[in-house]
């Protein structure tokens, strides 16, 4: 409740989003959670009301500037990125225009067209032209293509489900272990929930934390694959180990 109240009184609308969201991914899978998040759940619409009175300077840009970019969002700065990177991958839907397309590419004069939203004859021109798109989905499609994005949006879904499954699973471990597995699932969907603004996928430092902690809960899951299956052997048969490996 604390963490709440500071993050509404702060009016930091990003960070209060991904909070509520995170703690409702975790409450699904950890039933102790369920009621502090239903109570975090019922609480969060009278403070954010209450800073109406308290602080009108943060509950404008908590709650007004929120409504009116979601109202007016093809007109917003990310509605316009968006839209560019909508033209790019129109012009390029197979291949892309390859790694880090959008900060290479946005400005080129051939992207420069009104595209889906039809607001601006130049889509905003080079103004919109940011580092990258705010959306890792997007990312994949400007980078490579359709099918990029498809193959993108599978390895997600697949770190999803097992770190979903792993998750899930707590017979016999300890209420810190088990606790450690949720708050891991939960930080993988929160680093790649599509309705959120988005740093590049392979930006420094947060996806390197990001990867770190998906190593962390992957480890888990190979965890529980080796309990179900003792008999199974680390390595392949016909596997050489270090020892075995011809020196050069």
């Amino acid at each position: 409740m604390p963490v709440l109240g500071l993050l509404v009184l702060a009016g930091q609308r990003m960070s209060l989003a991904t909070f509520l969201l995170g703690t409702g991914v975790c409450a699904m899978v950890l039933p102790t959670l369920r009621r502090p998040a239903l109570a975090l759940l019922v609480a969060s619409p009278v403070l954010i009301g209450l800073l109406a009175f308290v602080s009108p300077d943060a509950f404008g840009h908590l709650v007004t500037k929120t409504h009116t970019q979601l109202t007016h969002f093809a007109s917003s700065p990310y509605g316009q990125i968006y839209n560019r990177a909508a033209v790019m991958i129109e012009a390029h839907p197979v291949m892309g225009l390859g790694d880090d397309a959008f900060r290479h590419y946005c400005r080129s004069e051939v992207f420069l067209k009104p595209g889906p939203s039809h607001l601006q004859p130049d889509g905003g021109g080079v103004s919109v032209c940011v580092q990258h798109t705010h959306n890792h989905v997007l990312e994949a499609a400007t980078n490579s293509g359709f099918l990029g994005a498809v193959l993108f949006v599978a390895m997600i879904g697949s770190w999803w489900r097992v770190l979903g499954r792993t998750a899930r699973r707590q017979t016999g471990l300890s209420a810190a272990e088990i606790a450690w597995r949720v708050g891991l699932f939960g930080a993988a969907v929160l680093h790649e929930w599509p309705l959120s603004s988005q740093s590049a996928f392979l930006n420094m430092p947060l996806g390197g934390i990001a990867f770190l902690l998906l190593g962390a809960g992957l480890a888990e899951a190979v965890r529980d694959l080796k309990a179900d299956r003792p008999d199974v052997e680390e390595t392949a048969p016909d596997a050489l180990t270090l020892s075995q490996r011809p020196r050069e």
